[in-house]
């Protein structure tokens, strides 16, 4: 498996979806998720072996910047290293927890990162994929209790979020690089 393959198929799959997170985001924020994912993939996608995730965090900025992140360092060192991505992920949802003072049901990425994570613990990253798609479907009858939902209307009640979309791609391209290394 390659970091640098699963970095550059992840950057193709934000450039299409990049109107459609947006899109979503605009129900429920400011509009700018798959601008913002987009921008920090450009960069990762043309660093250095082991810096990718960190080209990332910096070029896409802000608070979404640092928890999509955690999860892209822990896919990364998989990639790079083999360390056990069930544990790293793990870890990358506490220290997103703690950071976004946010747990499953607040409407966020954690409803699509936390079930996916308990999956892999125990199966696959096919389980992990369907756990994390289930995850975000559940995110679209929620009312937000954290980040820029929590100020629109019925706190986004109705919309999936944005975020937790990310999630699933992320993992659905991990899966697609696994398949193809």
């Amino acid at each position: 498996m390659s970091a640098e393959l699963f970095f550059t198929q992840l950057h193709q799959k934000f450039s299409d979806q990049m109107a459609h997170l947006n899109a979503l985001d605009a129900a429920v924020g400011d509009g700018d998720h798959g601008s913002t994912m987009l921008r920090g993939l450009t960069k990762a996608a043309g660093a250095a072996d082991g810096l990718r995730a960190k080209a990332f965090m910096r070029a896409s900025g802000g608070a979404s910047g640092t928890l999509f992140g955690l999860i892209l360092i822990a896919i990364e060192s998989h990639l790079d290293t083999g360390a056990d991505l069930a544990q790293g992920l793990q870890t990358a949802c506490d220290r997103i927890c703690d950071l976004g003072e946010v747990k499953v049901g607040d409407k966020s990425m954690v409803d699509a990162l936390s079930p996916a994570v308990d999956a892999l613990k125990v199966g696959d990253l096919n389980a992990a994929i369907a756990a994390a798609a289930a995850g975000r479907d559940s995110t679209k009858p929620l009312v937000a209790r954290r980040g820029r939902s929590q100020y629109v209307e019925e706190g986004g009640k109705g919309h999936i979020d944005p975020g937790s979309v990310s999630v699933v791609i992320f993992l659905q391209t991990l899966a697609e690089v696994g398949a193809t290394a």
